[in-house]
């Protein structure tokens, strides 16, 4: 872990009312899985998961180390793994009760062992999975195979966007082809297939029996499309902070040239603070001289290259700053706020890649 110059706080609050605000917008039946996948979307995975764990009914990882780190730790809540089984990890996941991913004909023919596993379908995702003209020939390796299978699932393509509504039903359907065909083999299964977006904007239709929660759980909505549509009945609160110590201050004159390659230059004599933070910690050099971090309940500019280990920020705006402030590169500061969308708005990406490309060298801390 690095020193206490730069550490994130995860607010237990947010996480456990985020739960609570997907759960009244689902079928009463429907189990709520917590996507922990990425180091909990770089939030913390074991802080994460002893926030939530008793509100929860499954807990979904991408990464087969990090459901065994769950099980070594104590974790109890059921597993879903969601890249696919290689052979060599089925005596270890049946050990530690692990349910993984079967997308592959390999797994489903020649593992005659009770593994649990849910069985992956590219509906039109265009990526992992069955393809949809599989059925028959999944449903034939499934009745001989020895595999304990407990569910089918499929991913949404743009289940956020409004305009794709036709092609998510579409996707729906596809799922319940599968789902029906199960069924009638004698399968006893769960069916799940939205996430946090498609969750959010009703394609947790009564027909499934689980969803998926990642962005929205911690706090963050899937896209514009999804917050305006229902930001008015659902309250998300984010639960990640990031915070850094100033480590020096200094005072440079009009014209003095800022970070490597002299990208920026002063338009005026200016007081500059240091942060202990750069690219190795998660700040995109794309944000270079675009970004803010909030500094005495003020946005103060980040300016000149994001170096590795540190930027430069100009708080001549800021009254009596000291070394040691606090500054907010994510989160909330008086009044003023850096939202994770914010943050990787200033490096033309998605909140998800914010807030996943964290270090997870930097401390996390429940708060």
């Amino acid at each position: 872990m690095k020193d206490d110059l730069t550490w994130i706080e995860i607010s237990k609050k947010a996480l456990l009312n985020n739960i609570a605000q997907v759960k009244k917008n689902l079928p009463k039946k429907t189990k709520f899985m917590a996507v922990v996948k990425s180091n909990a979307y770089g939030h913390g995975l074991l802080e994460v998961v002893d926030a939530i764990e008793n509100n929860v009914d499954y807990l979904v990882v991408f990464h087969f180390k990090d459901a065994i780190l769950m099980r070594k730790k104590g974790v109890k809540k059921p597993i879903l793994m969601l890249s696919r089984i290689f052979a060599n990890q089925v005596n270890l996941a049946i050990k530690h009760d692990i349910i993984v991913t079967v997308s592959t004909l390999d797994i489903l023919q020649k593992v005659k062992k009770p593994l649990r596993c849910h069985i992956c379908i590219d509906t039109g995702l265009g990526r992992d999975g069955f393809l949809f003209s599989q059925l028959e020939e999944v449903l034939t390796a499934a009745k001989k195979s020895k595999l304990k299978i407990e569910g089918i699932y499929s991913h949404f393509a743009a289940a956020d966007e409004l305009d794709k509504a036709a092609y998510t039903k579409a996707q729906i359907e596809k799922l319940l082809i599968w789902k029906r065909a199960f069924i009638k083999n004698n399968f006893t299964i769960l069916t799940h297939q939205a996430a946090s977006a498609g969750s959010l904007m009703g394609y947790s239709n009564s027909e499934f029996d689980l969803v998926r929660i990642g962005k929205a759980l911690y706090g963050n909505w899937p896209s514009q499309d999804v917050k305006k549509t229902c930001e008015k009945k659902i309250k998300l609160m984010p639960a990640l902070t990031w915070k850094a110590k100033i480590s020096e201050l200094r005072q440079l004159k009009k014209g003095s040239k800022i970070s490597y390659n002299c990208t920026y230059e002063l338009k005026k004599d200016s007081k500059l603070a240091i942060l202990p933070i750069g690219y190795f910690d998660g700040i995109s050099r794309l944000s270079s001289s675009k970004s803010f971090v909030l500094i005495g309940g003020k946005k103060c500019p980040q300016i000149g290259r994001v170096a590795m280990n540190l930027i430069v920020v100009d708080v001549s705006s800021v009254e009596n700053v000291k070394i040691g402030d606090e500054a907010v590169i994510i989160g909330a500061q008086g009044r003023a706020e850096i939202s994770a969308t914010e943050m990787g708005a200033f490096a033309q990406t998605s909140c998800y890649e914010a807030v996943t490309r964290i270090s997870s060298t930097i401390l996390r801390k429940l708060v």
